[in-house]
């Protein structure tokens, strides 16, 4: 009996001391801000944070409101301080539950604060915990919260989530590929490879280019909201933390040929005559893959890229008179698609070697795996100075399956 109720008072008090739910709270308590916008202006040298989240709290279908009429029911605010925390604190001051930005799914950075202010938006990042580093970074040319508080009515997500996915299904096009806050504190902190990011425009609808609707406050700019849709571009190129061009959508897709992104688009090979478009073929990229080799000729690193694409065709002209595409007509297709191929390539070259003069291919990188002590000891230190002249050689490889059915005339009775 004594150990019963020995063992009974040792419970007791044990579960006094036990930890509970201590931190719990309600999911509607917190606002759960799902995209945010981050400007910069040089001159003043001030801040703009601009945070969009969804309402957490049901609403009564009597209650119109900017949000509940737009497919995304999105809400966005912005203010405007000398620090990324400042304006934060402002942001809390007119919401009136607790920011939580555990759910941030897309950040956009404009290009005045990825020209002079992305290093402090990436060290904020990395300090807080309760932003996640796999939330996708964009690039744009205009104002971040412009991007963010654009708004598709025909669309039943927020923007911030069909920037995301825009991002996700980019590779389809070649045009960009996924980068995560983690992805680009990977490419700072490797030597011989620099950043890129996505790059994202807002395209304004006609009757909101010069109307917006929101409430100004000082420095706040309240429930903003603009009718347009989004668009990926090609990709924003750093060289170190700063942000030192742009990648149109040609030298885009060469920048995917040279580093060996995944691809799967359409691309068209140039007319050989005005106003026809028999000549114009259209190939369905099934497989690509790349090889960047590096050899040492009179102590200077050479770069030699191999590039192999598989291709189908997808439209194409032929002889009336054959019901098969003959061997010959495919060794054109083929040359004619590794033309095109060569032709991204170059420019994507000729922007990165000798426009922008930063490594995006990561050909450093490329020069450290094969020698890291070479590397280390002969050009960490200058690669920024010689990379500009560093030769590079370029192979490409196109092979056109004959698979028996995609080259087989269609019959006409």
């Amino acid at each position: 009996m004594n150990t019963r109720m020995l063992l009974l008072a040792c419970t007791m008090l044990i579960s006094l001391v036990l930890p509970g739910c201590w931190d719990y709270a309600e999911y509607e308590d917190f606002v759960q801000i799902i995209g945010m916008g981050m400007d910069y202006n040089n001159e003043t040298q001030e801040i703009t944070l601009t945070i969009l989240y969804q309402p957490t709290e049901g609403k009564s279908s009597s209650q119109p409101s900017s949000a509940t009429k737009s497919g995304g029911q999105q809400i966005t605010h912005s203010a405007t301080d000398k620090t990324f925390i400042g304006a934060a604190t402002r942001l809390q001051e007119v919401v009136h539950k607790k920011l939580f930005y555990g759910y941030v799914k897309t950040v956009v950075i404009s290009e005045e604060a990825a020209k002079y202010n992305m290093m402090d938006a990436i060290d904020l990042f990395d300090r807080s915990p309760s932003i996640h580093s796999s939330a996708y970074l964009a690039i744009t040319s205009g104002k971040a919260a412009d991007v963010i508080k654009t708004i598709d009515p025909y669309q039943t997500i927020s923007s911030a989530e069909k920037i995301h996915d825009l991002i996700y299904f980019a590779p389809n096009t070649g045009l960009a590929y996924v980068v995560t806050i983690n992805t680009f504190k990977e490419m700072l902190a490797i030597g011989g490879w620099e950043a890129t990011v996505p790059h994202i425009i807002a395209i304004a609808a006609k009757s909101q280019k010069e109307e917006t609707k929101s409430s100004i406050h000082e420095q706040l700019m309240l429930n903003e909201e603009r009718t347009g849709a989004h668009r990926v571009s090609g990709l924003a190129a750093f060289k170190g933390d700063k942000f030192v061009g742009w990648l149109d959508e040609k030298e885009s897709r060469g920048f995917s040929w040279i580093t060996g992104k995944k691809i799967q688009y359409y691309t068209v090979s140039e007319p050989s005559s005005v106003g026809g478009t028999d000549e114009i073929l259209y190939y369905a990229v099934t497989d690509s893959n790349n090889k960047i080799n590096v050899q040492m000729e009179n102590v200077t690193p050479v770069i030699y890229v191999d590039v192999k694409a598989t291709a189908v065709l997808r439209k194409f002209s032929r002889d009336k008179s054959s019901e098969f595409l003959s061997l010959e007509e495919i060794s054109i297709a083929e040359q004619k698609l590794a033309d095109h191929i060569r032709s991204d390539v170059d420019a994507a070259l000729n922007k990165g070697q000798k426009e922008l003069q930063s490594d995006i291919f990561g050909f450093g990188f490329a020069v450290f795996r094969e020698s890291p002590p070479l590397w280390k000891n002969e050009y960490e230190a200058k690669w920024t100075d010689i990379f500009p002249d560093i030769p590079v050689h370029v192979t490409i490889d196109v092979s056109i399956p004959n698979t028996g059915t995609n080259i087989k005339r269609l019959l006409i009775k």
